[in-house]
């Protein structure tokens, strides 16, 4: 296979700030379109504007979302916790040594260095299946019901049964793995990056990369020296794979033409990718990537990273932060409606955080029906008087109403205008039709 021949890409890169961050240490974290889990001292779920929804007293092996359950894994029990946060269980026996993936189920490899591993697919009405795993893998992936291993071999696991797909060379073992719908993508220690359909391969061409290391293997009782690359990770991107071997990043086509490359400032030791949002880790930054290119970095040490559609949360030692591409960050229907009506299927120009999910951001309190800026208490009277603000801060615009109309009202005099700093309305419904329009608004700062 040959690609386009193109140059590296070194950027320099404007920040992006996450949306919140609190001061907390993670064993382990999880995110999906509206909710984002921490392990700590116990567990914790936060809504997108950082409201803590749910503290549970646990100390879970693993955390995580699947088939739209928030799923926590124990010593001895799998907990399923559903969107009103009513909690489903079943017995299941862990131990220490094991890692995990999710999508509609969830999958559990649980390595036994004394004796035989076992893998288990989990749902949330109890085990599907488990099977004892006679060889030692050191990566997982999973699609749809279908477990994958990698280590010195590659297996496919359906329905409990082990096949081995692709027998490899000695001395030759697989860096990393990760699977989508029917293709797999396997990263060998060697440099070779390889794609599957139906266990089929379509495709594969060799990368290169600084040999720092060699690989020793005895085989025949001969010992081999390889090289072997140190950072060689691999993700699906929605339709697309994404790479990173040493400090380089690229996104290949599943046809095998690269698309794009990047040159990063430290060496790439983790990918995370949803169909919409990536996320390239070194150690001293994060970078946020589209499918288009680079976003924008984060610098922190990253000890845990997740994604989930345009949505990413990451931690250091000290703090969990949480970061979202969306257009609209509404955390109630009402809210997100009247985003999608202002705007229609107009995009704007800067993130807009709306409504009760921008109150705790601004400069102002509320009550039911006032609201308090600068000393002065403004009184709402509902459907006929109110009151909002626009607040521009850290390339983001926060707009915010006491009632659901002021929101609206604010929302549209930014369409309308785009204010590039802060400012104080008052919308009254002067031809008395009940609806929010551009011409009934005042500006009072």
């Amino acid at each position: 296979m040959s690609h386009l021949s193109f140059p590296l890409l070194i950027l320099a890169l404007l920040t992006t700030n996450p949306l919140w961050s609190i001061q907390l240490s993670a064993s382990s974290i999880a995110v999906n379109e509206n909710l984002i889990a921490v392990s700590s001292d116990k567990i914790y779920v936060f809504n997108e504007s950082g409201d803590i929804l749910l503290e549970y007293n646990a100390t879970p092996l693993w955390i995580g979302f699947s088939d739209g359950y928030f799923v926590v894994l124990t010593r001895d029990k799998a907990l399923w916790i559903d969107k009103n946060f009513t909690i489903h269980s079943y017995p299941i026996s862990l131990q220490n040594s094991w890692f995990a993936d999710a999508g509609k189920y969830v999958t559990v490899y649980e390595f036994n260095p004394m004796g035989t591993s076992k893998l288990y697919l989990l749902s949330r009405k109890g085990v599907v299946w488990v099977v004892n795993v006679p060889f030692a893998s050191n990566t997982l992936a999973l699609a749809g019901n279908t477990v994958y291993l990698g280590g010195d071999n590659f297996y496919a696991v359906k329905n409990g049964r082990i096949e081995e797909v692709i027998s490899l060379p000695p001395c030759v073992s697989i860096k990393s793995l990760d699977a989508y719908k029917d293709f797999v993508a396997l990263a060998f220690e060697n440099g070779t990056l390889i794609l599957l359909k139906d266990s089929r391969e379509l495709w594969r061409t060799q990368l290169k990369f600084n040999v720092t290391s060699l690989h020793e293997c005895l085989y025949n009782g001969t010992v081999f020296k390889m090289p072997s690359a140190k950072y060689f990770n691999i993700k699906f991107f929605g339709d697309k794979l994404l790479v990173g071997i040493d400090n380089k990043v690229e996104l290949y086509d599943l046809t095998g033409v690269l698309i794009w490359s990047f040159e990063l400032d430290g060496d790439v030791t983790t990918l995370k990718a949803s169909d919409s949002l990536a996320l390239a880790i070194t150690p001293k930054k994060v970078y946020f990537l589209s499918k288009k290119g680079i976003l924008g970095s984060y610098t922190t040490n990253v000890k845990h990273a997740t994604v989930f559609g345009l949505n990413a949360v990451i931690s250091n030692s000290q703090r969990i932060y949480f970061f979202t591409f969306e257009a609209f960050v509404t955390v109630t229907g009402v809210d997100e409606n009247i985003a999608r009506g202002v705007f229609s299927n107009e995009m704007p120009d800067v993130q807009i955080i709306l409504g009760k999910a921008a109150a705790k951001f601004v400069n102002t309190t509320f009550t039911r029906d006032t609201m308090k800026f600068n000393g002065t208490v403004y009184k709402s009277i509902w459907r006929k008087e109110d009151y909002c603000l626009i607040q521009p801060e850290n390339g983001r615009v926060f707009i915010v109403g006491t009632h659901r109309y002021g929101t609206k009202a604010c929302l549209l005099y930014y369409k309308e205008r785009k204010p590039k700093k802060l400012m104080l309305l008052r919308w009254q419904d002067l031809n008395r039709n009940g609806k929010v329009e551009i011409e009934e608004l005042i500006v009072l700062l």
